[in-house]
């Protein structure tokens, strides 16, 4: 099974967030799923990229043309290359049934949130599974509260807005370990 992963490309300046993606890519290769993923070979995605590598698993890099100059310094099975970044996005979700998303900083806060509003108006048929290792993602999930407290929250297009959870859109985890378990479960539902 192919999934999508979207995660911080720029170093992080705590090594805890290189290693929890080191320990997820090794859970991901284990469980021989595919990698279709957005980065570059900084950060906590090249953590999984390159368990990826060492255990010669099949990775695809959808790759913007404004960031091909990265390529250099990465070694990948295919590369898809894109005008824009919201193609680069859309590619990615139509390619996997499941969207990965561990920490980093705007641009995953973007894939984060393009993929919700993607499944929430039906555009794409994605599980999505949000790592909150150590609460990182704390204040996206209170904010998500707040909107759907105040009613600004609906599933589909057009309607009254319906008050949704969390676990209408996307499956929050705390650890690797819960992460490919949430997975052996999609899998299965999948087929």
């Amino acid at each position: 099974m192919k999934v999508c992963i979207c995660g911080g490309t720029n170093p992080a300046t705590n090594p805890k967030w290189l290693g929890v993606a080191s320990k997820l890519g090794e859970l991901l290769c284990k469980h021989d799923y595919e990698m279709v993923w957005g980065g570059n070979a900084f950060g906590v995605l090249s953590h999984i990229h390159k368990q990826y590598i060492e255990k010669q698993k099949a990775n695809t890099l959808i790759l913007p043309r404004a960031y091909e100059e990265d390529l250099k310094k990465m070694t990948v099975d295919k590369v898809v290359a894109t005008d824009r970044v919201s193609e680069r996005s859309r590619q990615m979700f139509e390619m996997t049934n499941v969207v990965i998303v561990i920490p980093g900083g705007i641009g995953t806060i973007y894939e984060f949130w393009y993929a919700v509003e993607g499944k929430r108006a039906g555009e794409y048929d994605i599980d999505i599974i949000l790592l909150n290792y150590e609460n990182f993602y704390k204040h996206q999930l209170e904010h998500f509260k707040f909107i759907n407290e105040n009613g600004f929250t609906k599933i589909g297009k057009g309607g009254a807005p319906y008050k949704m959870k969390a676990e209408d859109l996307f499956k929050v985890v705390e650890t690797p370990e819960e992460l490919i378990k949430e997975l052996a479960k999609i899998k299965k539902r999948r087929g």
